[in-house]
C-alpha cells in the first residue's frame, strides 16, 4: 500500500482536481484506491458526489466516535473515499500542538483494512494540522503548482518544510514530483516560469503538464472526473499521461 499526499501551501493549484482524476483513472486500471479529504473545505468530498454535511468524516475518527473503516464510502468498484467538512477546523484548533498531534492520521490508518494499492490524501492549502498529519503518514508527495511567480516562489520553502518533516517524523517521505497545472502553452510568461522550474528542480518536474481547459472546471462542477466527463478532452489526455508517469516513478 502506497500513501501519496498531494500538497501546496497555496490555494488554486489543482490539488483536489489532481487527486480526483488520478484516483479515478487508477481505479479504472483495476487498482484499489482510497482517497482521504484532509481539507476542511471538503471540496474533494463534494467533487466525489457526496453531501459533506450529511456523511461521516475523518473528524469522527479523530474524535473517537468511529473507527476509520466505518467512515469509508464507496464511490465505484475500486474507489473508496473518506470525507471532510468544516468540523475539521474546530477540531484542529482544539487539538493542534497537543501531545502526538502530528500522528493522529497515522494511528488511524493503521486500522484500515489492507486492501488498497494506493491511498491519495488531498491536503489543505496550508502547512497546518491536517497537512502535517498527511506528511507524517505519506510515502510520497506530489506538489501541484501553476507556472507563475507567486506559485514558484514558495516551492523551495515547501521542500525545506518537507525535508524537516522527513528528518523529524517520517524518514520514508519522498517527493515523487512536481506537476505543473492550468498551463497555458501560448503564454510566453508561463513558458518562462516552466523553464525556470525545470532549471531549479530538474528531475522533480513531471514531464506531463496539465493544460488549462474549461472542460476540467466543467467536470468538477458536474462532480465527475475529466475522463468520465469528456474522455477525448486535453484534460483527460493529460491526466491519463500523468497517471502513467506516476506509476513509473513509484
Amino acid at each position: 500500500m502506497k500513501i501519496i499526499a498531494v500538497i501546496n501551501q497555496k490555494g488554486g493549484e489543482a490539488k483536489t482536481t489532481t487527486v480526483r482524476n488520478l484516483s479515478y483513472i487508477l481505479s479504472q486500471k483495476k487498482k484499489k484506491i482510497l482517497t482521504i479529504d484532509m481539507d476542511s473545505q471538503g471540496n474533494l468530498t463534494t467533487n466525489s458526489g457526496l453531501l459533506k454535511r450529511e456523511v461521516p468524516t475523518i473528524v469522527d475518527v479523530f474524535n473517537g466516535n468511529k473507527n476509520i473503516n466505518e467512515v469509508i464510502i464507496n464511490i465505484n468498484n475500486n474507489l473508496d473515499h473518506i470525507s471532510n467538512n468544516m468540523a475539521m477546523s474546530d477540531f484542529s484548533l482544539f487539538l493542534e500542538k497537543s501531545s502526538g498531534w502530528t500522528k493522529i492520521l497515522k494511528s488511524a490508518i493503521n486500522d484500515i483494512d489492507k486492501k488498497y494499492d494506493y491511498i491519495f490524501i488531498d491536503c489543505p492549502p496550508a502547512l497546518d494540522f491536517a497537512t502535517y498529519n498527511a506528511l507524517g503518514v505519506a510515502d510520497g508527495i506530489i506538489i501541484t503548482l501553476q507556472a507563475e511567480e507567486n506559485s514558484v516562489e514558495g516551492i523551495s520553502d515547501l521542500i525545506r518544510s518537507i525535508n524537516m518533516i522527513r528528518d523529524k517524523d517520517n524518514e520514508n517521505l519522498e517527493v515523487l514530483g512536481i506537476v505543473i497545472t492550468k498551463f497555458k502553452k501560448s503564454t510566453n510568461l508561463q513558458n518562462q516560469f516552466k523553464e525556470l522550474l525545470i532549471q531549479h528542480f530538474d528531475n522533480l518536474i513531471f514531464n506531463t503538464v496539465i493544460r488549462d481547459t474549461i472542460k476540467i472546471s466543467e467536470a468538477n462542477y458536474n462532480h465527475k472526473s475529466i475522463v468520465e466527463f469528456d474522455k477525448n478532452s486535453n484534460g483527460s489526455k493529460d491526466y491519463i499521461a500523468l497517471s502513467k508517469e506516476l506509476l513509473k516513478r513509484i
